[in-house]
């Protein structure tokens, strides 16, 4: 008798535990009425700064004649970008790397080493540009980027959630249904330098430019969002 009235007791504190569970647990009844969408948004940001990327490469049959060579025109690049009073946080130089290497019939030594400029003047570009093919330079290449990412992702954030709920608003009406609250939202960041290729042209433009500038940079942000159907 003890024994069967304990058993009683234990059943009815489980009861009493599992109607004081948060009521946001669904049933599987209640998981038949959630709705997922996925949707994206996409804003376009001004392009305004340019992401300069040189590499220094130097190829000699001896390991030391190709690094005196290298650090030549290491010494040259930041000479100019001090001309042009380029502030450090604008710039990221990898170390210099040098390995054995065949050009042609010839094996020897060549150096590498990546530096990133990032400019907000188009003209400062041009001339840079011409100033190290005069003096050796001849591995390089451009992007354009923008200052605005982060006011632009969060912009597109907002149109991603906005675009799911018109989704489901228009899935809700079509099954005879209304659209309830959020459930739940996915979303992970895609933070990253935003960059865009910069296009060329020919010399006949009207712009009198060989570079055509990107008005603007697409950004967009997507996102998982689930319903509650009523």
């Amino acid at each position: 008798m003890i024994k069967t009235d304990l058993r009683y007791i234990v059943l009815l504190f489980l009861f009493l535990f599992a109607g004081c569970t948060s009521p946001e647990i669904l049933t599987g009844q209640d998981t038949a009425r959630l709705i997922t969408i996925d949707a994206t948004g996409e804003v376009f940001a001004p392009a305004d700064e340019i992401i300069f990327n040189i590499t220094i490469n130097r190829f000699d049959e001896e390991a030391s004649k190709a690094f005196e060579n290298h650090k030549n025109l290491e010494q040259f690049l930041t000479e100019l970008i001090i001309e042009h009073n380029i502030d450090e946080e604008y710039i990221n130089a990898y170390p210099i790397s040098i390995s054995p290497r065949r050009h042609s019939q010839n094996t020897g030594f060549e150096t590498r080493q990546s530096v990133s400029i990032q400019l907000q003047d188009l003209d400062q570009f041009e001339s840079m540009q011409i100033t190290l093919i005069e003096n050796g330079f001849d591995n390089f290449s451009a992007n354009f980027s923008t200052s605005s990412a982060e006011e632009a992702r969060n912009e597109a954030l907002e149109k991603a959630v906005e675009n799911a709920r018109s989704k489901a608003q228009i899935l809700a009406q079509a099954s005879g249904m209304e659209l309830g609250g959020v459930h739940n939202i996915d979303y992970t960041s895609s933070k990253g330098v935003v960059r865009r290729d910069m296009a060329m042209m020919s010399a006949e433009s009207n712009s009198g430019s060989l570079i055509v500038m990107q008005r603007t940079i697409p950004i967009s942000e997507s996102v998982r969002v689930q319903f509650k159907m009523n």
